[in-house]
């Protein structure tokens, strides 16, 4: 204890200085620890389910035949007949379960609201291990009869956020697609789904498909794909073990789906013969957001690790600093008997003493950060980080605290205690600069700050410029005043009939609102993600390989084109005409006409969805426009009149507005209430949308420049602190040159030499740095390269203007120097 009261007492003799370490070291440990605690909630946050390490998911990447849809981006999913099959013969599980998640009509006391419904297989829960917070969960008994067992169990976010966690709810109606479910059970707290960013509402056994997805039962169906598998593996089995073994009954299920082709190329069957069941580890979850995320963060991170470097080297400086002004009290000790290993341990304790203090307010600054990150992610992504200190971000700080204080502390230490009495004594009467080792320490920190930020520097500009150039990318339509809401009347137990009679009453009663000007809809949402895709058969038109017969497209109404501000090229575009009763028609975007028909002339030609007799004449080319993703590619893409559709899908309706589109919405809502009070919708404007495809990109982008901008401040600030100590040490030196002739001029450039060699030093450095580290970012940037001279410049350009700052109070300074007390300076 006394020698902890001594330490305090001496940080407290500079209250300036060891504030200044303070403050300076806490924004670095709180940046750090709050990307820190991003990484662990996304990269390493477990399902929260027992023994999560033993759960696998199933996939058998390669060709298939037929339809496919997910709800994982690129996830090779199985017909149910494969699952059901596989799922009997397998021995290396205790159970393999599988879902889907779609997108459902809910209704709970008369309050209808759009959500998302999980078909499970009955042994779901059991498989992972969910236990039910009320009630019970699904069992395998629940999915033996189809359409025979109408219950449901509610997820508790649902429960909990919509229903007041009414324990009320339990063996009450829930409507599902116009379905009445008996609620049987919520699943336990913190368990969602088993992909990253998913949190349906109910959960629904599989038996029950046909009636949540209305129009598609095909759950019997070998050539439709669309359930996710995984189980969990018996005790002492290993991933590679089940793998092989659940190949063995996986091939005889690829001759049964071959039995179901029409005439299938010997190419095809070749790779369809020779696919195999790939399994991965399951503990995390599903999905690509972990995997999309990963670079990101660790860029982050490495960032925010540079941010603690920079203030280290500032504190650094500083107790060098500080050491020099007690080298006579330190050398006076020494001298009466205290050991040098007792001195420098006391100086690492006020290392450490610092550090920790940094610490703690820097988990103030990381619960700040974190709540700004989470503000910016929309809801839209699913995924819900909590700023609670749990133990691993406080066993990170704590670590961090004792390597920055080692860091910081341990050469000032030994360079303070370096001094013997007789030496200090006569550098104080008069010598003019400290010890050369701690000068050259000193300036080394300085020039690997401003390396560092350079490097930082580099990054935001190169992230400031990508983001600029998503916001002015070509999308190949219009989105101001315009908004969009999405409607499926088909999970409220319309029939195709009724379904299109509603979309024409709809259509019609919106063109009546006050400020509309056109109205239309398709079934694909533009630029949100979602995309539809088939094989196609051209009339003339010979494929070379299996890729060739592939295109994008969606299903639109009469005017849809000149609704969201897409150019025609040539042709007409479609009518409310377009029906049933009439000839089958296309429109193709240039992509498309370009590949397909190298004479240029598409209008009047013939293609076929599918394998079949080609049928839909192509009546109209429009302008490529963005179909998906902001960063896509030209796709190739063609449209078709869903009136002509054989079942009429769920549509997004896109309103072009004369007037504000925020100030319609409420005129909207009452339009489809007035048809339907039960069907559900959520609108948003296409700038919104805009705004979300862009909100990662945003976010990395801020988080960047801030860390950048405050790396750069601390480099700056440890530069002005290098230059005004040896401003201060050469007092004597520059009245002595100013006294025998040297003019003010002379000064400044013995202080702009001193800083132009760091500045150089360190440029240099950086720009290497960054150059070599520019495949890191490469991934990230949105049209562009990620060696941008432009970029390379400007932040160049940047760190002398923050050098020039720092220099110019120190330069000015020496300048001011007069000779008379400089020869009296001690």
């Amino acid at each position: 204890m006394p020698q902890f009261r001594q330490v305090i007492r001496s940080l407290l003799k500079t209250p300036v200085t060891t504030g200044i370490a303070i403050v300076s070291l806490a924004l670095g440990i709180g940046a750090n620890t709050a990307m820190f605690s991003t990484m662990n909630q996304i990269l390493w946050r477990l399902l929260p389910v027992p023994e999560a390490e033993r759960l696998a998911f199933v996939y058998h990447p390669g060709p298939l035949q037929g339809s496919v849809s997910n709800d994982e981006g690129g996830g090779p999913v199985f017909s149910f007949p494969v699952y059901r099959e596989l799922a009997r013969q397998q021995t290396s599980f205790t159970g393999l379960a599988g879902g889907r998640m779609f997108g459902a009509s809910l209704s709970y006391n008369n309050q209808p609201v759009r959500g998302e419904v999980h078909l499970v297989t009955g042994n779901y829960f059991q498989v992972l291990g969910v236990k039910p917070a009320m009630g019970r969960l699904l069992e395998s008994g629940d999915d033996l009869n189809r359409g025979g067992h109408a219950v449901a169990v509610l997820s508790h976010r649902y429960w909990s956020n919509k229903l007041g966690a009414s324990p009320a709810v339990l063996n009450q109606t829930i409507m599902v697609n116009g379905f009445p479910l008996t609620i049987i059970g919520v699943a336990q707290a913190g368990f969602e789904h088993e992909r990253m960013g998913a949190n349906p509402e109910v959960f629904v056994p599989m038996a029950m498909k046909a009636q949540m997805t209305p129009g598609r039962d095909d759950i019997d169906d070998r050539r439709s794909h669309w359930l996710t598998v995984f189980g969990r593996l018996k005790p002492g089995v290993s991933l590679e073990q089940a793998q092989t073994a659940l190949n063995i009954p996986y091939i005889s299920q690829v001759e049964e789906d071959i039995k179901a082709y029409k005439t299938p190329g010997a190419g095809f069957l070749k790779q369809l013969r020779a696919k195999r069941i790939v399994m991965r580890p399951g503990q995390y979850g599903r999905g690509n957001f972990r995997n999309n995320a990963q670079t990101p963060i660790y860029l982050l991170l490495g960032i925010t690790g540079m941010v603690v470097l920079i203030a280290c080297a500032n504190v650094a400086n500083l107790l060098l600093a500080r050491g020099a002004a007690r080298a006579k009290e330190i050398a006076l000790r020494l001298s009466l008997g205290a050991t040098r290993g007792q001195l420098v341990g006391q100086l690492l304790a006020e290392s450490w003493v610092v550090a920790l203090c940094s610490g703690v307010l820097g988990l103030g600054v990381a619960v700040i950060t974190l709540r700004l990150i989470i503000a910016r992610i929309p809801p839209s992504e699913g995924i819900e980080l909590t700023t609670d200190l749990d133990g691993r971000m406080l066993l990170f700080s704590l670590a961090l605290c004792l390597l920055t204080g080692l860091a910081f502390g341990l050469f000032p230490a030994l360079q303070s205690t370096n001094h013997d009495l007789a030496t200090v004594i006569k550098d104080q009467s008069g010598q003019s600069s400290g010890s050369g080792a701690a000068n050259r320490f000193r300036k080394t920190l300085a020039t690997g700050q401003m390396a560092v930020s350079l490097m930082l520097l580099v990054t935001a500009g190169l992230f400031g410029k990508s983001l600029v150039n998503a916001t002015r990318v070509d999308l190949g339509i219009r989105t101001d005043h315009l908004v969009a809401f999405a409607v499926d009347p088909s999970l409220n137990k319309y029939n195709a009939e009724q379904t299109a009679a509603f979309y024409d009453q709809l259509e019609q009663r919106l063109a009546a609102i006050p400020g509309v000007t056109l109205v239309s809809a398709t079934s694909v949402p533009v630029i949100a993600g979602a995309n539809w895709s088939g094989n196609i058969t051209v009339e003339g038109f010979t494929p070379s390989n299996d890729d060739d017969n592939d295109s994008y497209y969606s299903l639109t109404g009469g005017g849809y084109f000149r609704t969201m501000g897409i150019g025609l090229v040539s042709g007409r575009e479609f009518s409310n005409s377009d029906n049933k009763t009439a000839q089958k028609v296309a429109i193709v975007n240039q992509s498309f006409a370009k590949f397909y028909f190298k004479d240029g002339q598409p209008i009047g030609r013939m293609f076929a969805s599918g394998n079949g007799k080609p049928d839909m004449t192509i009546v109209g080319v429009v302008k490529d426009s963005k179909y998906s993703e902001l960063d896509e590619k030209s796709r190739r893409v063609y449209y078709l009149p869903y009136r002509q559709n054989r079942r009429m899908p769920a549509l997004y309706f896109y309103l072009r507005t004369a007037v504000a589109p925020e100030s319609i919405t409420a005129q909207i809502r009452r339009a489809v209430s007035s048809l339907d009070p039960n069907l559900p919708i959520d609108i948003k404007t296409m700038e919104a949308q805009m705004e979300e495809n862009l909100s990662a990109t945003r976010l990395l982008t801020q988080l960047t420049v801030s860390f950048a901008g405050l790396a750069a401040l601390l480099a700056g600030i440890g530069l002005y602190g290098v230059l005004a100590y040896n401003v201060a040490r050469r007092t004597r030196e520059i009245g002595i040159r100013m006294a025998i002739g040297a003019t003010g001029g002379d000064v400044r450039s013995m202080v702009v030499r001193e800083v132009a060699v760091m500045l150089g030093i360190g440029a240099v450095l950086g720009l290497a740095g960054a150059y070599a580290g520019s495949q890191v970012v490469g991934s990230l940037l949105f049209g562009m390269t990620a060696r941008d001279p432009v970029v390379f410049t400007g932040a160049a350009a940047i760190l002398i203007a923050i050098a020039g700052l720092a220099a110019y109070v120190p330069t000015l300074r020496a300048t001011r120097v007069n000779p008379i007390e400089a020869l009296r300076h001690e």
